[in-house]
C-alpha cells in the first residue's frame, strides 16, 4: 500500500483525491487545506485537516496547490524520510530544495471539479532529484496511468508551454468564438462535430498536413468577406493574426 498525503483543495487535489480514494494500492490518509468546505461531497470521509503538522506518516506528499504557493507550503513540512512533490508543470523542482527527496508528479491534463475524467488515458509526466525519488513516482504514476513517463525540468517546461498553447490557447477561441455566435443568435453547438473532427484529425495528421480553410489555401477573397463582418477587436485581432501566419505558411508551400 502506498500512503499519500494530499496538499490542496483545487482542482488537481480533487482529481488527484477521486481517483486515489478507492484504488486497491494507494490510499490518501490525509488531504490538508485551507477550507474543508471546497471539496465536493464525495470526498468528505477521506480525513481533512488545515494543520501541516498533522500529516500522518506516510510514503509521498504530493503538493497540489497554485505554483506560487508551492514554496511556502513545502517550507511548512517538516518530513525527512518522506518524498515531497509537487504537480505543477511549470515550477521547477528546486522550489522543494528543503527535502532531501524531492520530486515532481505532474498530470498533463486540464481538471475541472465538475469533470471525472479516465486517468488511464492522462500522461503523467514524473521527476525526481535521486533514485528512491524515481522508483516511487514512476510505481505511484503507473498506477494511476499507462502513460507514466519520466521527463527532465527543460522538457516538462516545453510541453506545460505547449499544453498552454494547444489547451488554453484554444479554449479561449472556442469562447471567443460563443461569443460571436450568440451575438449573431447562432447556437454554437453546430461546432461542436467541427471541432470534434478536427481533434481527431491529428490523431493521425501532422497538424500541418490537416491545416484547411481559406487562409491554407489562399482564397483572398473569402477572407475579405469574413473581415467585412462586424465583430468584436479581440476576435478580429485574432482573425487577422492566424490568417497572417496561414497566408505565409500557405506561400511558402507554392
Amino acid at each position: 500500500m502506498i500512503r499519500i498525503g494530499l496538499i490542496g483543495t483545487g482542482n488537481v487535489a480533487i482529481a488527484l483525491a477521486r481517483e486515489m480514494y478507492n484504488h486497491e494500492i494507494i490510499t490518501i490518509v490525509q488531504i490538508i487545506g485551507k477550507d474543508q468546505n471546497k471539496l465536493p461531497k464525495d470526498l468528505i470521509h477521506i480525513p481533512f485537516s488545515n494543520q501541516f503538522n498533522s500529516l500522518p506518516t506516510c510514503d509521498v506528499v504530493l503538493i497540489a496547490v497554485s505554483d506560487n504557493e508551492i514554496q511556502n507550503v513545502s517550507n511548512q513540512l517538516s518530513l525527512t524520510d518522506t518524498v515531497v512533490a509537487h504537480t505543477s508543470g511549470a515550477s521547477s523542482i528546486d522550489l522543494l530544495s528543503n527535502h532531501q527527496h524531492r520530486g515532481v508528479f505532474y498530470p498533463l491534463q486540464t481538471f475541472s471539479k465538475q469533470q471525472h475524467l479516465n486517468w488511464s488515458e492522462i500522461p503523467i509526466l514524473w521527476e525526481g532529484n535521486n533514485k528512491l525519488v524515481n522508483e516511487k513516482l514512476k510505481t505511484l504514476s503507473q498506477l494511476l496511468s499507462p502513460l507514466a513517463t519520466q521527463i527532465d525540468e527543460k522538457q516538462r517546461f516545453s510541453i506545460h508551454l505547449a499544453a498552454v498553447v494547444v489547451n488554453n490557447f484554444t479554449n479561449h477561441l472556442y469562447a471567443e468564438a460563443h461569443h460571436f455566435c450568440k451575438s449573431e443568435h447562432i447556437n454554437f453547438d453546430l461546432l461542436v462535430p467541427l471541432i470534434e473532427e478536427t481533434t481527431r484529425k491529428i490523431k493521425q495528421l501532422d497538424p500541418r498536413e490537416s491545416q484547411t480553410g481559406p487562409a491554407a489555401r489562399g482564397d483572398t477573397q473569402t477572407i475579405q468577406r469574413h473581415m467585412a463582418i462586424p465583430m468584436t477587436k479581440e476576435l478580429s485581432d485574432i482573425y487577422s493574426l492566424f490568417t497572417s501566419q496561414l497566408l505565409e505558411k500557405s506561400n511558402e508551400n507554392i
